[in-house]
């Protein structure tokens, strides 16, 4: 009987299901749930604060930043202010600012503790995800095209961070030029300062020089909505997520060659790579208002070698739960999930099974 427990996987906590099939892994261990009260409508992306270990979750809806202290399990704050809030970036250490994207054309920058207004670049319309590189500070940004009502190309923002009470500067910006509207979404980074970038909307993928700072080549991405991505960068494996068909795609990093198409969830809207347990992690199950909302759903998948990969788990969450973040310093997988009906809205936390 509990060889039966242990391979089915049924957990009840937090008030719902979480299962996977008899003959897959329990990959990921849900641990608590956190709720997020008052927060209505969808969820977006998180960013954390390792020091402090706090969560920053972009209520898109709401127009709101809902700060998670997650020591003790609850919202302890509530920016406000805000407009289709996209993103959310903390940098620690002598830096100590909270960076904030949002649709309406706003790049905010606030003091990590009181939340104090320091910054607020005004740029074109569609800053989505945020991307610091520790190595040089600089904060990159995709913004422009579809969203600024621009056909034929998109930008990629460069902010320069500097520390403390100094003020960042939006040092540059990138071309990149686009067959129809185009909406920059995900972010990642090789070793070599190479930046990788995914347009949802124009369904490319681009590779940019950060040191010269220009586009160096692009690559249609298979599918439709290619709106997250994550890297391998010891193997140069690419994993974008697509949202027609759901699928995950993999690609060699370095050449564009496509290696691999994984099933995925329905809805996707977060994509990870663990490198110590060599995982993807997809998320999908974001809601869009129609009368049935997707179930949702995280896809384990396990690398067998850079070029051969399987899912080896499916498991069920809540609906509207689309977006995460993976916290590898945490050991922790967190997933947001939207309030629908009854349910409301709520964090989500999974610790990786190895």
């Amino acid at each position: 009987m509990m060889k039966v427990l242990a391979v089915c996987c049924v957990a009840l906590l937090g008030g719902f299901v979480v299962q996977t099939s008899a003959q897959e892994k329990q990959a990921l261990r849900l641990v608590r749930t956190i709720p997020l009260p008052g927060v209505t409508g969808r969820l977006d992306h998180m960013g954390v604060d390792l020091e402090r270990k706090r969560l920053f979750v972009a209520a898109v809806t709401n127009n709101t930043l809902e700060v998670v202290d997650l020591a003790g399990a609850k919202v302890t704050n509530s920016l406000t202010g805000l407009k289709d809030t996209q993103d959310a970036l903390y940098s620690g250490g002598d830096f100590n600012k909270l960076y904030v994207s949002s649709l309406d054309g706003h790049v905010r920058v606030f003091q990590g503790e009181t939340f104090r207004l320091v910054d607020d670049f005004k740029v074109e319309p569609g800053p989505n995800r945020l991307f610091h590189d520790p190595t040089t500070h600089l904060i990159y940004f995709g913004y422009g095209g579809h969203s600024a009502g621009f056909d034929a190309y998109e930008r990629v923002g460069i902010l320069q961070s500097k520390r403390g009470a100094a003020h960042d500067r939006l040092v540059a910006d990138m071309i990149a030029p686009t067959p129809r509207p185009g909406h920059l979404a995900d972010i990642a980074m090789e070793d070599n300062g190479i930046l990788l970038i995914c347009d949802s909307l124009a369904d490319l993928i681009y590779r940019f020089d950060t040191r010269k700072r220009e586009l160096m080549e692009s690559w249609p991405a298979k599918g439709d909505v290619s709106a997250d991505l994550a890297l391998d960068r010891a193997r140069h494996r690419l994993f974008v997520g697509t949202r027609s068909p759901p699928e995950m795609n993999i690609y060699d990093s370095l050449s564009g060659k496509a290696i691999q198409s994984l099933p995925a969830p329905e809805a996707m809207d977060g994509v990870y790579y663990d490198a110590r347990l060599k995982r993807v992690y997809m998320t999908g199950g974001r809601w869009y208002g129609t009368p049935d909302a997707s179930p949702g759903w995280i896809y384990v998948y396990e690398q067998q070698d850079p070029d051969h990969y399987e899912v080896i788990s499916r498991i069920k969450t809540r609906p509207g739960s689309g977006t995460s973040l993976l916290v590898p310093e945490f050991n922790t997988f967190y997933v947001a999930s939207q309030a629908i009906g009854a349910q409301g809205a709520a964090i989500l936390e999974f610790e990786p099974v190895p």
